[in-house]
């Protein structure tokens, strides 16, 4: 499995006078966002402290795999949240790496 790191923009339903918590369907998107933590596919993620974007890290095949991961985040569906980008990223420093 490769690691991509996600770049999630606002989409044209975010409510910026809100906050992520009070968000149209919320409760779901938390709910699809544990679901993928818990299965080891998303291993970090958050807002800025601004919250003008979310960034998280996932694993997967290819750009494509991970795309079709998120497609059915309810933030995603409901136009609360805009995947912008999937880059690949090329891990130099882990615990894996480290010669003890």
């Amino acid at each position: 499995m490769k690691t991509f790191l996600l770049t999630f923009e606002h989409g044209p339903n975010y409510q910026s006078e809100k906050s992520f918590y009070d968000q149209q369907d919320w409760e779901n998107h938390s709910r699809f966002a544990d679901k993928l933590f818990l299965q080891h596919r998303v291993t970090m993620c958050g807002a800025l402290k601004d919250e003008s974007k979310v960034i998280a890290v996932a694993t997967g095949k290819n750009e494509s795999s991970i795309r079709n991961l998120f497609k059915d985040d309810p933030f995603v569906k409901n136009g609360v949240l805009i995947l912008s980008h999937v880059d690949e990223w090329e891990l130099y420093l882990t615990p894996e790496h480290i010669d003890e």
